[in-house]
């Protein structure tokens, strides 16, 4: 039987627990983007609850309600997200449910891949909603169903793993509603129904209900007290919590270990930073530099260097060396950051040499031109650059010197691979008819950023050979990691030492004046060494995607040398990223090939609500075996461990009437008057079950909780008697 069975107790319960869920719900808020997945998800738990409590009133059998609702939410989602398109179709058929699991692993497969907040497409939003509706099923056979209210605790918590571990559980109300809920379930279950024999045996129950209603008091007041107070404890922001794969809990983190071989995941829309540049542009924002490629993955290099912040020029110096006595002077633009969004060790700079005047500790990486912090970067911090924008001309780059510093062999490396042969003869063919260096870089942009040649695209085809660069030649697909590497390896065939920059393109200008940049501003491009100029950014990545290239690798720019503000494309696919693309959309090509799916489907569907009869079953089993296990015998021998504890004992030669008499002798000498009523009926019962299962040929069977209650009953006047005692004396 429930432990709730039957009336108002039955609704109380049902609705406690679709409020716990629902509450729940809304710890996705910080994940997902509002939409209507939100309203769904509460109307389809309110409406299986409802369904559960009626079933619950109107049986005893403590799997049935689970059975029937588990069948109820199957044959729902089938109809609302496998229907035909255009008409509702009530009645499942096989057709159904292979859209079903179509819908269901493009939901895996979207939510594996995307970066919050993401947008709740119908795959994501079947996720959601069938995932509360089960997990509404298991609380209720837990704490309804089983008698085990505190274990759904942690089927609840199955709704906030998503949020907590991405740093993102929505409100503090959410967690006031989900735990009010959750202690009065406690509080409900923990007090037998009045009228009921446990409630006449005991008075432990109401005891435990009060105190369960407090603990839920006490959370509620103490969440919406403190709940505003947490973020502006000292470190809260700057919390680190584990990284999954490439993204940061907490916020957004690009990836350092880009490989060419994965997709491109779904783009975050969440705002990273904001900036103001005055007078003009600045071009992109670099979070750090690549330098090591195996031929699929770019990696990390494990130089440790950096100096002190000072108010020099951040930009190597060698570079400041080489620069030509009568270059014109740079203009300089104040650059004014806010971090939002972003979760780094590095701070976004432009690629242009800066000075930067920033809050708390930071040093300047010379080698790889990044500014470095001792912890993650955090929402409100901001930071002042003055950045100089150099005089960079085609001319000016055309007529530099191809003597490289000897430091820079580093950048010419390139992986050894079958095609690493091919990949050098391809570029020696696309700058075959180049006069210099700035020329061949040239080529090499204009070849890849060509509609031509070139698609962009964020599926990434399968690998066909151990040379990822070589695979996107021959595929002529990807996106801006791809295009970026490839342009750094071909460049690097050719004597050009290059390197990979990751950052942030300018993104969009609000009516404020103010850049906005979000995730989707997140973006790849190829770095190339020029003597007298430094790292020079060129853009292959096609202009779709990226924009104008910069000026100076403008091959239709014009020839003033005005500094004018770089274009601020937003990268609809530019997010460096280790994670899958978009969710795959299963066609009936794939549906066809695989024939028996619905069987698949429907069995995996058949086995779930196996498995829940049968961990309900054995929960049973297991909660009668307890019951077994305190049988007059167990209860006597705990009962006369308690008194020993206490001075009162009695050999083995006493019957149990004689130690009865003893016992409450002994308890009224301590109490210095007579035995409590309820003490003395308690005793009297334990004894006379002990002497029917000692001498009875058939010993009345006794409830677990009957004999724990005649237990408690003496031991609570054992404990009155021990404070007149100490009273006394």
């Amino acid at each position: 039987m429930s432990p709730v069975p039957g009336g108002a107790r039955t609704w109380l319960a049902g609705a406690l627990c679709a409020l716990a869920v629902s509450a729940s719900l809304l710890s996705l808020t910080g994940a997902v983007a509002p939409g209507r997945w939100l309203p769904v998800g509460a109307a389809a738990v309110i409406a299986l609850a409802a369904l559960l409590a009626v079933l619950r009133s109107t049986t005893t059998a403590w799997w049935a309600p689970t059975l029937v609702g588990g069948l109820a939410v199957g044959l729902g989602l089938l109809a609302a997200y496998a229907s035909p398109p255009g008409r509702f179709q009530p009645v499942p058929s096989t057709a159904s449910l292979a859209r079903l699991g179509d819908t269901f692993r493009a939901g895996l497969a979207y939510t594996d891949m995307s970066r919050p907040p993401v947008e709740a497409i119908p795959a994501l939003e079947l996720l959601i909603v069938g995932g509360a509706l089960l997990v509404l099923l298991v609380v209720d056979l837990l704490a309804l169903g089983l008698g085990a209210p505190a274990w759904s605790g942690l089927a609840l918590l199955a709704l906030w793993l998503p949020g907590i571990t991405l740093g993102r559980p929505g409100s503090g109300l959410a967690f006031v509603g989900a735990a009010a809920a959750y202690v009065l379930l406690l509080a409900l279950t923990a007090a037998p129904p009045p009228g009921s024999r446990g409630s006449r045996r005991s008075s432990d129950g109401p005891r435990r209900a009060g105190l369960a209603a407090a603990g839920a008091a006490t959370v509620t007041v103490g969440a919406l007290a403190l709940s505003p107070l947490a973020g502006s404890l000292p470190g809260f922001a700057t919390l680190s919590l584990p990284s999954l794969g490439a993204v940061s809990t907490g916020s957004l983190q690009l990836a350092q270990d880009l490989d060419l071989r994965e997709s491109l995941g779904a783009r975050s829309s969440e705002v990273v930073l904001t900036y103001r540049a005055d007078p003009v542009g600045v071009g992109p924002l670099r979070v750090f530099t690549l330098r090591d490629f195996d031929g699929e993955n770019w990696s990390r290099d494990t130089r440790t260097a950096g100096v002190a912040a000072d108010d020099a020029l951040l930009w190597p110096a060698r570079d400041l060396a080489d620069r030509p006595a009568g270059e014109a002077q740079p203009t300089t633009t104040s650059v004014d950051v806010t971090i939002r969004g972003l979760r780094e060790e590095r701070l976004p700079v432009p690629v242009m040499p800066r000075t930067l005047d920033s809050a708390g500790r930071w040093t300047y990486d010379a080698e790889r031109d990044e500014v470095n912090r001792p912890s993650v970067t955090r929402p409100g911090m901001s930071y002042t650059m003055e950045v100089e924008l150099l005089d960079l001309t085609a001319d000016g780059l055309r007529g530099a010197d191809v003597t490289y510093p000897a430091d820079l062999d580093q950048y010419l490396e390139v992986p050894r691979t079958s095609h690493s042969d091919d990949v050098a003869a391809a570029a020696a063919e696309i700058a075959s008819a180049a006069d210099g260096t700035y020329e061949q870089a040239l080529a090499l942009q204009s070849y890849l950023r060509s509609a031509q040649n070139f698609t962009y695209d964020t599926e990434v085809p399968p690998a066909r050979s151990d040379d990822a660069v070589w695979d996107f030649l021959q595929s002529r697909t990807g996106y801006c990691v791809q295009f970026g590497t490839a342009m750094t390896l071909l460049a690097r065939t050719l004597g050009i030492p290059a390197r990979l920059g990751v950052g942030f393109l300018p993104g969009t200008a609000d009516d404020t004046g103010t850049q906005v940049v979000t995730g989707r501003d997140s973006h790849a491009w190829p770095e190339l060494y020029f003597p007298g100029a430094g790292w020079v950014r060129f853009e292959p990545t096609p202009a779709v995607q990226s924009g104008s290239p910069p000026r100076w690798a403008d091959p239709f720019a014009s020839t003033g040398n005005a500094p004018v503000p770089e274009p601020n494309p937003r990268d609809e696919g530019a997010v460096p990223s280790a994670a899958p693309s978009q969710a795959p959309q299963a066609g009936p090509a794939s549906a066809a090939a695989d024939s028996d799916r619905p069987l698949r489907i429907a069995a995996g569907a058949a086995g779930s609500l196996m498995f829940l009869v049968g961990l309900g079953w054995w929960w049973r089993r297991r909660r009668s075996a307890a019951a077994v296990g305190l049988d007059p015998e167990v209860a006597w021998t705990r009962l006369r461990g308690r008194l020993a504890a206490a001075g009162i004992t009695w050999s083995d030669a006493r019957t149990p009437r004689q130690a009865a008499v003893l016992i409450v002798s002994e308890l009224e000498r301590r109490i210095d008057g007579p035995l409590g009523p309820e003490a003395g009926a308690a005793l009297n019962a334990l004894v006379r079950a002990l002497e029917e299962t000692r001498y009875a040929p058939a010993p009345r069977p006794l409830e677990h909780g009957e004999l724990e209650d005649y237990v408690r009953a003496i031991v609570r006047e054992l404990a009155r008697s021990t404070r007149s005692s100490e009273r006394v004396g």
